[in-house]
């Protein structure tokens, strides 16, 4: 019985595992192994010229949009087949399903009929027309009877055409196949200018003789596209993914944009600075073997120089001597010409005392007084100045005005000055003869100009034209004179000093000008006299 249960029981065995490998094969039969693991999803993607959205580095796609694609192979799976091609062609492989998608695609109504496209604009781009360097731009009238050439089949070819056409501008299309022949075209004059994407244009802006001008166009968002109602779970899981990235600042998305279209900082010195360092290098070499050699000379000459240095010294502490001798010599003269002034000036006020009630001999004295002061002044200037032949005009004209001032009793607030005045220094000839003209005016508007010490303005401006000439204005805003008055037939010995002064010794020309007071207009060359001191 004992063995009977065995049998029994190895038989049973025996059932069972058939039981199991025939339901094995039968699950192998009807679902093949290769449906456990399913086969990536096979995706034809055409990609073509397009930087820095689509492009081609080292036989390598990349871009923003190819940026996106690879991630989402890496997520959905895709078996990434890229189909190369010019821009019109892969459109064409598109409608008919030859490829499956083609990104950077820009939305219009009449593609939408064509294509199914992406929910998400991943770039928004325009067009903008290119030009030779040697033409200018600045509208899209400036185009009227000009070559442009454009690439066929697309869209900114299309706005570019309906722009032109609102304006009324007639211009010939010349069409090629893609945007590097355009600019090819460009750059070789065969037109005059191109139609481009704006992202790509700026690209090839760098690798062709063109420059971007401001006549843009046709603004469109970009997006990936599928062939109209197929593979419709492509644009399904892109949306998917691309969605929650877009507003994302750390997403792939947003850090390829960044990466794309942000101008990169070029680590690549350019050529003209590393001829530059070069340069810098040979100079430095021959300033370097250059000073060798002037050492040497140096050396040599040293001890010849030592020699005729002992003797120069000995030489140029004698003119040292004799110069400072001469200088006192000199400062002596100004200075006793000066009191010798003062003296006469004394004696010929002294002289007029014995006639205080003939206002005529008064006058006569101020007047010679006044003249005697303005040469006397030029003198102790010389002598008080560290340059014995000249003296600084515009501090001699404040004192002498001062001086003038407090002779007749006016003050700052009865009469204004105002001066525009060159820093120059005048030779004692020169100086002298000027001082007595300006004398002259001021001592005829304080006289004359303001009866009764009224309140006026005086303006003396003397500036330097240019190396050989001088221009003095002067003038007041007293009473004036009649109308007219002939300044040059007066007898008066004050306008026939200014006229015989200015114009046959200073060799200038004078004019008057009556016009809310007396003006005067006095042009005189500089250089008239030699330093002789």
């Amino acid at each position: 019985m004992s063995m009977q249960k065995n049998v029994t029981a190895r038989v049973s065995d025996t059932k069972n595992m058939w039981y199991y490998f025939f339901i094995f094969v039968f699950f192998f039969l009807v679902f093949p192994l290769g449906s456990l693991n399913a086969e990536s999803r096979k995706v034809r993607i055409g990609i073509f010229p397009a930087a820095p959205l689509v492009l081609e580095k080292e036989n390598k796609p990349q871009g923003l949009f190819i940026d996106l694609i690879e991630y989402f192979s890496s997520k959905l799976d895709w078996n990434i087949q890229y189909v190369r091609g010019t821009w019109s062609d892969l459109l064409v492989s598109l409608e008919k399903g030859e490829i499956d998608l083609l990104p950077a695609v820009g939305y219009t109504s009449q593609r939408a009929e064509k294509y199914d496209f992406s929910k998400n604009p991943v770039y928004i781009d325009s067009g903008v027309l290119f030009t030779s360097p040697k033409i200018t731009l600045h509208t899209i009238f400036d185009l009227q009877g000009k070559r442009v050439a454009a690439v066929r089949g697309s869209i900114f070819t299309t706005g570019f055409i309906e722009y032109m056409n609102s304006f009324g501008v007639n211009c010939e299309i010349v069409l090629t196949d893609d945007n590097m022949t355009v600019m090819e075209n460009i750059s070789n004059g065969v037109v005059d200018a191109g139609v481009c994407i704006y992202s790509l244009g700026n690209e090839l802006a760098r690798q062709y003789s063109v420059s971007i001008t401001p006549i843009s166009f046709s603004p469109i968002a970009l997006e990936f596209a599928v062939p109209k109602g197929k593979n419709t779970d492509l644009l399904k899981d892109i949306n998917r993914l691309l969605e929650p990235m877009i507003n994302d600042p750390n997403s792939l998305y947003s850090q390829s944009f960044r990466k794309w279209t942000t101008p990169p900082l070029s680590g690549i010195l350019p050529l003209w600075f590393k001829w530059f360092i070069i340069g810098i290098f040979g100079v430095g070499l021959f300033l370097v073997l250059w000073n060798f050699i002037l050492k040497r000379q140096v050396v040599l000459k040293t001890k010849y120089l030592e020699l005729e240095i002992s003797e120069h010294k000995k030489a140029e502490e004698k003119i040292t001597q004799t110069l400072h001798e001469k200088e006192t010599l000199i400062r002596e003269l100004y200075h006793r010409t000066k009191n010798t002034m003062q003296v006469i000036r004394g004696m010929v006020v002294l002289q007029g005392e014995d006639f205080p009630e003939n206002k005529e001999i008064q006058h006569l004295v101020k007047n010679t007084e006044d003249r005697i002061q303005a040469m006397s002044l030029v003198h102790q200037m010389l002598y008080q100045s560290q340059n014995l032949s000249k003296i600084s005009i515009k501090e001699y004209i404040f004192e002498l005005t001062d001086l003038i001032l407090r002779s007749f009793g006016f003050s700052e607030e009865q009469i204004s000055i105002n001066m525009k005045i060159d820093e120059q220094f005048f030779l004692l000839d020169t100086a002298i003869p000027f001082g007595l003209i300006l004398n002259e005016l001021i001592t005829n508007s304080l006289k004359y100009a303001f009866p009764d010490h009224r309140k006026g303005v005086v303006s003396i401006s003397l500036v330097r034209n240019d190396e050989n000439k001088n221009s003095f204005e002067y003038s007041d805003n007293g009473v004036g004179v009649p109308d007219g008055f002939n300044f040059r037939e007066q007898n008066t010995l004050g306008l026939k000093l200014i006229h015989s002064i200015g114009e046959q010794q200073m060799m200038g020309k004078i004019s008057f000008k009556n016009d809310n007071g007396v003006a005067c207009f006095f042009a005189f060359p500089i250089n008239l006299y030699k330093a002789r001191v």
